[in-house]
């Protein structure tokens, strides 16, 4: 055995964690041609799955994989059989054969595989494997065999879920309308909007009273999954609530939102509104009105249209009004974050009565807000670059660890609370019941998975500041921060700008 490779082995049981870590990752990354190195590195990484540290065990898992399906190629004397190929990989324990075996079977439309894939749905303990098997599944039932998908509206992945409400509207599965309307309130906002957009599609028309009231939430994230599941909604409805979002919110974003969804509309109603805020509106909103019809002409034509879905419309909601914020400069060419920023604290400060060195406080405040999104997103794609098993440096492997380490937690109190809920009755009143009350338990399961959540939340803005520090400083310079640095610049600018103001 070569003398690294030697020395990456006996890390393995070094007592430092990230010291392991990063053998492990390293060994993941090698290649063993030689069968006897290969089996004596299987051995000691075998050993280590049952360490103490999550990210050893993450790495450990992945350079098994690796060696093992570096063995099987090289044991293969030929290519097998289409079928061979798939009926092996709907059986292995790697959960990577299975998902691309699911997946060959959806893009050849192979349907004398469903059988097999709805035995599969019940035993899959992987996510990405159950989300594809519901979007394969959903290509061979029919609508009295979907019962098999329901249960999966309250599968503790995200991606789970939104397959299965896709699958249901697809499939016309009316016995899911009490589901789907539980989904409004899933904790994950384009959950919410799909299960609303599957809702309208059933012909159910409780929905529009549902996103109405997501529309009046103090929660512009809410308001701002209303309005997305409205612009996939062809209805006068539809269009009567994003008119009335676009002229009255009080959060300037909320307003550019319900404009630019109007553009999905080739509708008389939604259209003379638009050329009316275009003509007489302000500043930022009347130049998304514009980029709006342009937009409505790019995907429907230069014709303005003469037919209308809104039942009745009023003249007095095809204009806007002349002056909802008074004082902003029509003139200012604003970028659009800028112009957003600036009238949400415009309207702040009417509210509240704001001096001028408070306003200049807020300003700030919203900045640097800004700024700790923009730290997120960057530790974010560093975090994919430590799953890759492409991260060096201690300090950032360290925030990685932990990081792994949340979603260890998150994806333990998920399945928890998903053994809890297969656990009680399922059938259609337990359902309706289960829209207006939650057990204590679930609360206190929610609230421990929020925990989490919002610790890895911390740390992924953790390790954000240090890779763009570390960029800064030219320690560590991918590619894919260099956007989110050049972004940070302009936003301390800002930040210094309005500090001097004080």
């Amino acid at each position: 055995m070569d003398i690294k490779i030697k020395r990456l082995v006996k890390d393995l049981s070094n007592s430092d964690d990230d010291l392991r870590a990063l053998s492990a990752m390293t060994l993941m990354k090698l290649d063993f041609p030689d069968r006897a190195t290969r089996e004596e590195v299987l051995e000691s990484l075998i050993s280590a799955t049952g360490d103490r540290n999550i990210s050893v065990r993450f790495f450990v898992r992945k350079a098994i994989d690796k060696i093992r399906k570096a063995e099987k190629l090289l044991r293969a004397e030929q290519e097998p059989a289409t079928g061979e190929k798939i009926a092996e990989g709907l059986i292995s324990t790697d959960y990577e054969d299975r998902l691309a075996a699911v997946m060959e079977i959806k893009t050849g439309n192979l349907a004398q595989y469903k059988d097999q894939l709805i035995a599969m749905l019940e035993t899959e303990e992987h996510a990405f494997v159950r989300a594809s098997l519901i979007s394969s599944l959903r290509l061979f039932i029919d609508k009295q065999q979907a019962g098999v998908l329901s249960r999966f509206l309250n599968d503790a992945d995200n991606r789970v879920r939104s397959n299965t409400i896709e699958a249901l509207e697809e499939l016309g599965v009316e016995e899911s309308i009490p589901a789907l309307f539980s989904a409004l309130s899933d904790p994950d906002n384009r959950i919410r909007a799909a299960a609303a957009k599957a809702l309208q599609a059933f012909g159910e028309e409780k929905v529009f009273a549902e996103l109405k009231k997501m529309l009046e939430s103090p929660e512009e994230w809410m308001k701002g999954s209303a309005i997305y599941a409205l612009s996939h909604i062809q209805a006068g409805e539809a269009i009567e609530l994003l008119i009335e979002a676009a002229r009255i919110s009080t959060h300037a974003e909320t307003r550019i939102k319900a404009i630019v969804a109007l553009a999905n509309y080739h509708d008389a109603t939604s259209w003379g509104f638009l050329k009316g805020m275009g003509k007489n509106g302000e500043g930022v909103f009347k130049e998304t009105a514009n980029r709006a019809l342009k937009l409505m002409e790019e995907k429907f034509g230069p014709e303005a249209p003469s037919e209308t879905m809104v039942s009745a419309p009023k003249d007095e909601k095809l204009t806007p009004p002349a002056a909802e914020h008074k004082g902003a400069d029509e003139g200012a060419m604003e970028d659009i974050a800028s112009a957003v920023s600036k009238f949400f604290r415009q309207g702040k400060e009417e509210a509240v009565g704001l001096s001028n060195k408070a306003s200049l406080s807020f300003s700030v405040t919203d900045l640097r807000k800004e700024i700790d999104e923009l730290f997120k997103e960057a530790g974010r794609t560093v975090f994919d670059f430590y799953q890759a098993g492409e991260l060096t440096l201690p300090d950032l492997l360290t925030v990685g660890h932990e990081i792994l380490r949340m979603n260890f937690f998150m994806q333990k109190y998920a399945e928890e609370e998903e053994k809890a809920a297969e656990k009680k009755p399922q059938g259609f009143f337990e359902q309706l019941k289960g829209l207006f009350s939650k057990s204590p338990e679930q609360k206190k399961s929610a609230s421990q998975g929020e925990r989490f959540s919002k610790r890895r939340d911390e740390l992924f803005l953790k390790l954000g500041q240090m890779s763009l520090k570390k960029y800064g400083s030219g320690e560590f310079q991918p590619k894919q921060l260099e956007p989110y640095y050049a972004s940070l610049q302009k936003l301390q600018k800002k930040v210094d700008s309005e500090q001097k103001k004080t």
